[in-house]
């Protein structure tokens, strides 16, 4: 081969980062052209082999020579519902986006024999819906992970090779809000024996009772941002540590009518001490308190959260006069070190011995540290009471799932998160579907499969129309 024809061929290679990308995408654009139709007929097939469970036979079996029983249609005119009245009547094109690319499916008809068709009650597809389940799952995860309705709605149509709106998404979202009501409506078949509670803030939008026209003509209601709490229920199992959020709900200023709305709303699910509830997770927050003696949830011990306690001990660490920096330090982490170790103890007696003699040692030099800490100090130490009662009944309960809110301060980090993308939410469907599935997504029964959380939702999203009785979907 000689030099020159060496150099014309390898100046056909693509050199530059967008050559690579449109040589790949070109492959990618030719495989899709291959894979469509393969994915096309297996639709057309799918609901094919739909049809003729229906009519209880086969394409091209005369009905003649078949004997009638009940079918699932039915003829919404005459009340037909026997297979030998129902005919097969052509196809019609539907086109419906999905990971494979924009699919033109031919979808069959059924006539019954008075001339008009009846519903189909396929599951193949969703009627008047041209977004199939898979990017319905992809929607659901890009926005329990944190991203936008915008750009989610790009990648969406990326993928699908089609063109997704955000108000398409939106409707996604109602979806999820619809089932997230209806799912914390159902009541507990029995209550979990560990349940913490706490409050996040956020911001919220709400309407000032003013309209006024936009830019083109259209009236519209004015709204404006407002600070408001988030109350939140979370359970725990105390021996595997698996969590389920239990309710939540809007509220004004986490005082105690919003905590008496909570209490409320688990005591309709049947989270009470007559169902099985023991332990009451919490920071020490007064309204709740409050809320509890409104409640009657019956004979359950309450612990205060042992991390905000320490965390309020830290705060008020005060050290010596004329102390540097790195001498602070060193004090902050003696006054944690001793102050950690009386909630490590084995026993009750064993942590208050500990806590006497943290009161010795500390109450000259950091005499607000030691208020801090013997400061409804019997409240802390109620998960003793709590495992002793559990090993009496043959439960084998973690201490660590006893006596912090820290799996639901975990939980409420991904939905800061989320809050802080949103900046602000609009609606109440749109802080309920986002926040539910960031909730959900943080539970992680099996933590081998990240993605189980998805599969629960989606089962229950797509769940068939006759079981929806209760459960009102957009």
């Amino acid at each position: 081969m000689s030099p020159n024809a060496h150099s014309s061929s390898s100046d056909k290679r693509p050199r530059g980062k967008e050559d690579i990308h449109a040589c790949r995408q070109a492959l990618r654009d030719a495989i899709c052209a291959k894979v469509r139709p393969v994915v096309e007929t297996a639709f057309r097939n799918a609901l094919d082999s739909e049809v003729a469970g229906f009519l209880g036979r086969k394409k091209g079996l005369h009905r003649s020579k078949l004997q009638s029983s009940a079918s699932a249609l039915h003829c919404a005119n005459c009340g037909r519902c026997c297979t030998l009245d129902f005919v097969r009547k052509g196809y019609y094109q539907r086109t419906q986006l999905t990971l494979w690319g924009a699919l033109d499916i031919s979808v069959p008809r059924v006539e019954c024999v008075c001339g008009h068709c009846p519903f189909l009650p396929v599951v193949t597809l969703t009627p008047y819906d041209r977004i199939w389940s898979d990017l319905d799952e992809l929607t659901v995860a890009l926005v329990a992970c944190d991203m936008s309705l915008r750009l989610s709605a790009a990648l969406v149509g990326l993928e699908s090779g089609g063109t997704v709106s955000i108000g398409t998404l939106q409707r996604r979202v109602g979806r999820v809000a619809a089932l997230a009501n209806w799912t914390m409506k159902q009541k507990l078949p029995h209550s979990p024996p560990v349940v913490m509670l706490d409050a996040i803030w956020g911001t919220m939008m709400v309407e000032t009772g003013e309209r006024k026209r936009d830019k083109r003509g259209r009236e519209r209601r004015v709204k404006r941002g407002m600070t408001v709490p988030l109350l939140i229920a979370q359970s725990i199992e105390p021996e595997s540590g698996e969590t389920s959020l239990l309710a939540w709900v809007e509220g004004k200023a986490e005082n105690l009518e919003d905590w008496t709305h909570l209490l409320t709303v688990l005591h309709e699910r049947g989270v009470h001490a007559a169902a099985g509830l023991r332990l009451l997770v919490f920071d020490g927050c007064g309204a709740l308190e409050a809320g509890l003696g409104v409640v009657d949830l019956g004979p359950v011990h309450r612990q205060r959260c042992i991390f905000h306690k320490l965390k309020n001990v830290l705060r008020d660490v005060s050290g010596d006069h004329g102390m540097t920096r790195e001498q602070k330090k060193l004090r902050v982490r003696a006054v944690l070190d001793e102050a950690s170790a009386i909630y490590a103890a084995a026993t009750e007696a064993e942590a208050r011995s500990r806590a006497a003699a943290f009161r010795t040692r500390w109450s000259v030099t950091e005499p607000k540290a030691v208020a801090t800490l013997e400061r409804d100090v019997d409240a802390t130490l109620t998960y003793y009471a709590v495992q002793e009662e559990a090993e009496a009944q043959g439960h084998a309960w973690k201490v660590e799932h006893l006596r912090t809110t820290s799996p639901l301060e975990g939980m409420n980090r991904s939905l800061r998160a989320k809050w802080r993308q949103a900046c602000a939410f609009w609606s109440q469907d749109g802080w309920v579907g986002a926040l539910w599935v960031v909730a959900k997504q943080r539970e992680r029964h099996d933590k081998t499969d990240r993605l189980a959380w998805l599969n629960d939702v989606m089962s229950a999203l797509l769940q068939p129309r006759q079981s929806q009785t209760n459960f009102p979907i957009p």
